[in-house]
């Protein structure tokens, strides 16, 4: 059995949950699940952790970050066959994740020395107030203090270092709220930096009910910054009850990204890239191509070549070397695409491809490609969150673009032509917080940013961008008469 991680105690409570992996429905551990009192006492012991770890030297965490990142290096398999047991994740896709977390936590390590340096602006450059000539002024970062993380169920290890390696250089401490769906890789890792020689109480882990600890995080008193990845209904309560308490705020929401294929475009480059883009990881991406919106002289030679090689992927064990599409996370999920389905073909849509449960066990979907028959279907408004393709017809670019903008989310969005000046205008026309032409809106560099806009979130994670989200600057001018 596992627990919450808090200090350097590993706490067990009575009641449990059971941690299922996804492709055969078979219980993979059991986890402790953490009370409201154990809750309170993690931020306590982050808050004192704080006062000590928050004057450490910064090379001295930097050396930790470092180490930290070379365990991971050393031991990748080891997480990635961790991380695919529990989020049904391919092997291939697991190792790739364990590896971008190494080097998360390497730039974080790296950036630190530049980020946290500061300024020393020239006072008398202004005119008032009056006698700057004879001041001097810095403009510092400091660490804030406490820190919620709350990560999601699709990238448990990389969120995780998102989250936790920015906010360890910059001198903060941390409280990890894993989903209960793969709590097992920050437990695991949690348990690693703790035995690498991470301060006690410098990350600790709750694993619990959203609905009995979740509120008890993001109000607490001493919690300075609460980071969240997941469905912009949670996250919007959340920063409604954190606004009122002045808490800082990081929120990478929902997204529904818009690919756009032209008339111009390299069609059997963009079929290939939409079909990793719109599948990998059974569709399960926050930055997934969701909606496929095609010029209408290409329409159906893109289709043709989509359901070819949508067709051709193999589902299977995740731990499988062959595997390309893993189960979706739950039942829940299959009934979610259930959902989707019914609605496009109760509006006319056509079903190319997909549709159904894959196998009677594991929560595994067909991939799916629909022609939507309207903007209006649900599969085109709302997220969807696993293997469904819907792709619509449209006359031109300007509505290629009005339909992109038709839904409350802005994370990424593509665009394939052949002609540049054409794409960077449309790219100025599109809501989102990165377009990306030619290549897929599954492109995502750690150390830039990365967000949305409107329903998609605020904020940005990116490690540079992360530390200076989760630091205060303060300026302090000396007056030297």
């Amino acid at each position: 059995m596992k627990g919450s991680i808090i200090g350097n105690e590993v706490v067990i409570r009575d009641r449990t949950y059971d941690v299922i992996n996804p492709a055969n429905e078979e219980v993979i551990e059991k986890i402790s699940l953490a009370t409201p009192d154990d809750v309170k006492n993690a931020v306590e012991v982050a808050k004192r952790a704080f006062e000590t770890w928050s004057t450490t030297p910064l090379y001295k965490r930097i050396e930790m970050l470092y180490k930290i990142a070379d365990y991971i290096s050393s031991n990748r398999e080891e997480f990635a066959k961790i991380l695919s047991l529990e989020a049904g994740k391919p092997i291939r896709d697991a190792r790739v994740e364990a590896m971008r977390t190494e080097k998360v936590f390497r730039y974080s390590a790296e950036a630190a020395r530049f980020l946290l340096t500061g300024e020393t602006p020239r006072l008398d450059a202004f005119e008032y107030p009056l006698g700057n000539e004879n001041r001097i002024a810095m403009i510092k970062r400091e660490p804030m203090g406490v820190v919620v993380a709350i990560t999601p169920f699709n990238f448990p290890l990389n969120s995780f270092a998102h989250k936790v390696a920015p906010a360890l250089a910059v001198g903060n401490t941390v409280v990890v709220k894993p989903s209960l769906s793969t709590p097992l890789s920050a437990l695991n890792l949690t348990s690693v930096m703790l035995k690498l020689g991470l301060p006690p109480g410098v990350v600790n882990v709750v694993a619990g009910y959203s609905s009995e600890i979740g509120d008890l995080l993001v109000t607490h008193e001493d919690v300075s910054l609460i980071t969240f990845t997941g469905s912009t209904e949670t996250g919007l309560k959340i920063a409604s009850k954190a606004a009122g308490l002045s808490k800082r705020m990081i929120m990478e929401l929902g997204g529904s990204d818009p690919m756009i294929i032209l008339d111009d475009a390299d069609v059997e480059r963009a079929s290939a890239v939409a079909t990793r883009a719109r599948f990998e990881y059974a569709g399960q991406n926050c930055n997934a191509a969701k909606r496929i919106i095609v010029q209408e002289k290409v329409f159906d030679t893109f289709i043709e070549k989509f359901k070819i090689k949508a067709s051709s992927l193999k589902l299977g064990n995740p731990l499988d070397e062959n595997t390309d599409v893993g189960p979706l996370i739950s039942a829940e999920a299959i009934k979610n695409m259930e959902r989707f389905i019914e609605d496009a073909l109760n509006k006319e849509s056509e079903l190319v491809i997909g549709g159904k449960r894959a196998y009677p066990r594991g929560f595994f979907f067909l991939p799916t490609v629909i022609k939507a028959s309207t903007p209006d279907l649900k599969a085109l408004q709302e997220e969807v969150f696993g293997p469904v393709a819907p792709v619509v017809k449209v006359k031109d670019e300007e509505e290629a673009i009005a339909i992109a903008n038709k839904t409350k989310y802005g994370l990424q969005a593509a665009i394939f032509t052949r002609d540049y000046k054409k794409a960077l205008k449309m790219a100025e026309k599109i809501k989102a917080g990165a377009v990306i032409i030619n290549d897929s809106t599954r492109l995502r560099w750690d150390a830039l940013p990365f967000g949305g806009v409107r329903f998609t979130g605020f904020g940005r994670e990116g490690v540079k961008y992360t530390m200076q989200e989760m630091t205060e600057i303060k300026l302090v001018a000396l007056n030297l008469e």
